[in-house]
């Protein structure tokens, strides 16, 4: 037994293990945003059961939107695949070697830094594993000139990594970012595009949150919030395309052998994503307009907050009621079936409802129903009964009933049988 406890100690000391050093196989920043959305998208459909009929439909979808609209502006922020090259070669493995081994070089742009990554097959002409994955950072301030204490991030970490002893694949590649070394500006323009644009990416990430509150509680403030939050995600766009580079990246190795780069993964789905965000806040925005209780009952609002009671007078009131108009199948005329309710309008008044705000796109800015008009004026001759019946207060209003014109017909005649 004694030999079983003693197993990998010296002296009696506890157990130690040798360096065991492994390539990075995975972004672990970008798989932690991952994770994080899958958990709380998980939870969200857990309390789904509870809420009842079609509700639970709006909500779901609401709510994955959000969740996946906030996730993609993490992860395309932190993302590392902005720009991508790759490139398979037989080319030198180390300096002062005349060993050149088929290696699969690959290179990853982010907003923030570069991944090189420089794979072999196992049986290599260089007999040792070729599995390397390195991440040089570019730092947000441009540094002196040079490889000293006062150099750029970038150009301190490449100096550190020659004297490392790196494969020369990855030392050649990283030496085309450094920050104006001899004379290249690859490495400037990069760090430039990258701190404009994640700038852009961290302000429509607020804006996000925002437009989620801003849906609770007025949609069309929220719609424009969410506009905003796609108008951000397409200005980085524009930023990183227009800042990275005035000439195209293109690392030589050999002649005819030449390592392009072209926008990846996070790059279009930031586009993408912008661009859908502004399109769904327009629909958002217009239906606010022009279909308000189909789009307060989508988000589970009451239609009324938006709006506020007003006493109207009989001019007022007149405006208020609108005609239906029934078109005919055979002729094609219209006919004004609500002509003497206008006129009896006209002579009358009570408290109706219209939007806060309002333009002259929406369908309407008065509540339908409107309110039912009262008589003004009362004959001495009536009894006191009606004259009791006429001091009470107005009509009240009726909160998206769907046979609203029916009970405003009742009224109507209960009021012309007085």
């Amino acid at each position: 037994m004694g030999g079983l406890y003693m197993a990998f100690r010296k002296f009696g000391y506890p157990t130690s293990y040798t360096e065991n050093l492994n390539p990075v196989t995975a972004d672990v920043l970008e798989a932690g945003f991952i994770f994080a959305t899958c958990i709380i998208a998980f939870s969200f459909v857990v309390v789904l059961p509870g809420v009842r009929g079609k509700e639970r439909w709006n909500i779901l979808l609401r709510g994955f939107f959000s969740i996946i609209l906030g996730a993609i502006i993490m992860i395309a922020n932190y993302g590392q695949e902005w720009e991508v090259g790759a490139l398979t070669h037989k080319t030198a493995y180390k300096t002062f070697s005349g060993v050149e081994v088929e290696q699969k070089m690959a290179v990853k742009i982010g907003l923030r830094s570069v991944n090189i990554t420089l794979r072999a097959e196992d049986d290599n002409e260089a007999n040792e594993t070729i599995n390397y994955n390195e991440r040089f950072t570019f730092g947000w301030q441009q540094g002196r000139n040079g490889f000293g204490r006062f150099a750029s991030v970038f150009n301190r970490e490449f100096r550190a990594a020659q004297k490392q002893g790196l494969p020369l694949p990855i030392l050649w590649i990283a030496e085309y970012f450094t920050f104006d070394g001899e004379g290249i500006r690859w490495g400037r323009h990069y760090r430039q595009a990258g701190f404009y644009a994640h700038i852009m990416m961290w302000t429509a990430f607020p804006l996000w949150i925002l437009a989620n509150i801003l849906f609770f509680m007025v949609i069309r403030y929220g719609a424009c919030c969410l506009a905003m939050t796609g108008g951000f995600l397409l200005l980085a766009n524009i930023i990183y395309a227009s800042i990275r580079n005035f000439n195209d990246l293109a690392i030589p190795f050999d002649e005819g052998v030449v390592m392009q780069f072209h926008y990846g993964w996070s790059f279009w789905i930031t586009l993408i994503t912008g661009i859908i965000c502004v399109k769904v806040a327009a629909i958002i925005y217009l239906m606010d307009l022009r279909y308000p209780e189909m789009i307060h009952s989508f988000f589970g609002l009451d239609i009324l907050q938006d709006y506020e009671e007003y006493y109207a007078d009989g001019e007022d009131a007149s405006i208020g009621v609108e005609r239906d108009r029934v078109v005919s199948s055979n002729g094609g005329t219209e006919v004004e079936s609500d002509a003497e309710r206008g006129a009896q309008a006209a002579s009358a008044e009570g408290p109706m409802m219209r939007r806060r705000a309002h333009t002259r796109f929406q369908k309407s800015m008065i509540k339908m129903p409107k309110a039912t008009p009262r008589e003004t004026k009362r004959e001495s001759s009536q009894p006191p009964s009606a004259a009791i019946r006429d001091e009470t207060p107005e009509t009240p209003l009726y909160e998206n009933m769907g046979d609203s014109e029916r009970v405003r017909d009742l009224e109507m005649t209960d009021v012309s049988r007085r």
